[in-house]
Order: C-alpha cells, then sequence, then structure tokens
C-alpha cells in the first residue's frame, strides 16, 4: 500500500488531491493568529426537554446493558493505564481479584468506589489520571527515574517531573537513552525547546538508530530547526514512519501515533498529518487523546476547532488548556480575547469573570 493511500483511509471524501506535502515552517507560526479572531457564539439555542417516565422492563434491560458495557471500558482501560503508567504498550498484564469465596471478580465490581468515580468522569486523560493515582499506591516505587518524568508529563503534571527530577536526577553525570528523551518532551511540555534540543542531541549522537530517539530528535528538530534542521528532521521521522507502515499493523497514518508498539510518539508530526490531510473533527478528536498533555498540540486543536465552526468547543479547549498550562502566554492571550469577545456577544459583561481573573492573574506572572 503506497503513503498516499495509507494517508487518506480515513479522510472522507472533501478535496481530492494527487499528493500529500508536509511543509516545513513551524505549525505554531503558520495558525497561531487564527484563534485570536472573534469566536461567534449562537446566542440562542434550542434546549429540548424530555419527561422522565418510570422505568419500564426494557428500559431496566437497558440500563444494565449500559452498565456492563461501562464496566468492560473500565476493565480495559484500567490495564490500559497500567501500561501508560510504566511507558510500556507491549507490556502483558491480567488482573485478578478474588474475593472471601475464591472469586474472581472483575475489576470494575472489584473496586467499586473505583469504578463510581470513573463513571462521572468525561475527559479520556481525567479517566487515565484517576488509574494513575490509583497504580501509584502499588507501582510508583518501581518505576525507573525515565518511567517517572513520563508519568507526571504524560498525566500534564509537569512541574512536579520537573521538581522529581531537580531532586533525583540532576547530579547524574550520564543519562540514559530513555532519560535523554522523556526530559526533551519534558522541556518541550514546558515550552523549553532549546533546552530540550540540548538533551535529545546527546541522545541522538550516541544512539542514533534508535526509533524513539530518532522521533523525539525529528520533533524537537522541527520546532526550533532552521531550513535545512526542518529538511533533516522530516528524514529522520520518516524512516521511522514508514517502517511502522510497512508493518501493516495499522488502519491509517493517525493509529501510528497512537500508544501501541513501536508507535511514534510526536504530537508534532501528528498535527501536520492531521493540518495537511484536512481531517475532520472525528480525526482530530481521535488523535487528541494521545496528546492531550502537549499544550501545542491542544492549542492547535482549539484552532482547528475554531476554523471548522466548532466556537463553544474551541472555547472550553481554550480554557482547560489556560488552566492547566499557565506559562503558555499564546494560549491566555487567546482565552482572554475570546472571553471578552464572548461577553460583547451575549451582551454579558460577568460571563466567565472568575476564569479571566485567573488567567489574566497567570499572564501577568509569566
Amino acid at each position: 500500500m503506497g503513503l498516499f493511500d495509507f494517508l487518506f483511509k480515513w479522510r472522507k471524501k472533501k478535496n481530492q488531491t494527487n499528493e500529500v506535502t508536509l511543509k516545513n515552517e513551524s505549525p505554531i507560526e503558520e495558525t497561531i493568529t487564527s484563534v485570536h479572531e472573534k469566536i461567534n457564539i449562537p446566542i440562542e439555542e434550542t434546549v429540548a426537554i424530555i419527561e422522565k417516565e418510570t422505568p419500564d422492563a426494557a428500559a431496566e434491560e437497558t440500563i444494565a446493558s449500559t452498565i456492563n458495557e461501562d464496566g468492560h471500558r473500565f476493565d480495559l482501560e484500567i490495564v490500559e493505564a497500567f501500561k501508560r503508567f510504566h511507558s510500556d504498550p507491549s507490556l502483558g498484564i491480567e488482573i485478578e481479584i478474588k474475593d472471601d469465596k475464591g472469586n474472581i471478580l472483575d475489576s470494575h465490581k472489584a473496586y467499586t468506589d473505583l469504578f463510581k468515580e470513573w463513571l462521572g468522569i468525561q475527559s479520556k486523560w481525567d479517566r487515565m489520571s484517576l488509574f494513575y493515582r490509583f497504580w501509584d499506591q502499588s507501582q510508583f516505587e518501581k518505576l525507573e527515574d525515565w518511567q517517572v518524568i513520563e508519568r507526571f508529563v504524560k498525566d500534564r503534571y509537569p512541574k512536579k517531573a520537573l521538581q522529581y527530577f531537580e531532586e533525583k536526577m540532576a547530579d547524574k553525570r550520564h543519562f540514559t537513552k530513555e532519560e535523554l528523551v522523556a526530559l526533551s518532551k519534558l522541556h518541550r511540555v514546558l515550552l523549553d525547546n532549546p533546552t530540550a534540543k540540548e538533551y535529545i542531541e546527546t541522545a541522538y549522537r550516541n544512539h542514533p538508530e534508535d526509533d524513539a530517539v530518532k522521533v523525539e530528535y525529528a520533533t524537537v528538530l522541527h520546532i526550533i530547526g532552521n531550513h535545512f534542521e526542518k529538511e533533516l528532521s522530516h528524514q529522520v521521522f520518516h524512516e521511522v514512519l514508514d517502517k511502522k507502515i510497512e508493518q501493516n499493523d495499522t488502519e491509517s497514518v493517525f493509529d501510528c501515533f497512537r500508544f501501541s508498539e513501536g508507535y511514534t510518539d510526536s504530537s508534532i508530526f501528528a498535527m501536520l498529518y492531521l493540518m495537511n490531510t484536512e481531517a475532520d473533527n472525528d480525526i482530530w478528536d481521535y488523535v487528541a487523546e494521545e496528546y492531550y498533555y502537549c499544550p501545542v498540540f491542544r492549542y492547535e486543536h482549539a484552532v482547528q476547532l475554531a476554523q471548522s465552526e466548532n466556537p463553544m468547543r474551541a472555547l472550553a479547549k481554550l480554557t482547560s488548556l489556560s488552566q492547566e498550562f499557565p506559562w503558555f502566554r499564546i494560549a491566555l492571550e487567546s482565552t482572554i480575547g475570546n472571553i471578552k469577545s464572548v461577553r460583547k456577544q451575549l451582551n454579558d459583561p460577568e460571563f466567565m469573570e472568575k476564569e479571566l481573573q485567573e488567567f489574566q492573574a497567570s499572564l501577568k506572572n509569566i
């Protein structure tokens, strides 16, 4: 299968083209101003009111089926979280819990309080965060230093990762390739790309054939490299991606960016493919589940939502982004501007007042 066919297995037939190219300019630079524009919010919304009725037998059966489906998803996600917690998609794990009589229980039946809390969480990564805290109790001390850094970074706590580094790793004279990759990701999330480049260049010099090193090296080069380095970044990245595609174990190129054995963990190149294939909202959402920890990806996702006439989702994404990454100046400025814009449209000067004050304070502290 050619790369073009592979790319477009997911794409809905909108604008046909005969080639796909990746632009060398930074995606941040390309779209950084678009979300600053006013977001038009429809003032009137239709609200459907559904009267509640006493559930009949069929309704009760439906409810029971839903509970079973939720329980099954919980059982799958708690295992997925264990693998993510250890940063190892190939890790084999079976959870076996027995009651007092020796009967084996499903995870959602064994951890009822955890299951109840999980049911109330909509976001995939907020659910993962819940599981991470659960696994901390028994697994945290078993993690290697690089896994701890990844655990905090992927859970959207890069400041905790930095603190851990300063307390546990700063005195090290030599870092493993896994540590160098993890530290590069950490500093990218903190938007300290020059420091990220220092770490990953060391890793690439010592381990130029390692796929994880190559993907991170290509990612950093694309963000802050000159023209030659950007060209090199594409070459290095595609050495890994092409090998992944040749394995024929994914349905589309976007699967290559999802947590799986041998996946290409690059939020920047994921964005490039989404932008240059004009991916629709569903595909953006699909890939976004993997890069919720990356502020730049989330910002570009908000831009995409605004451009596809989803202003309320765009504002909601900007709001959560600014709350979780208060050092991201562009996101803060965009969020503040859009809150003010919505106030004018709704003629509501108090709209999101608490959040506005929070973001303005964060902006002053940068």
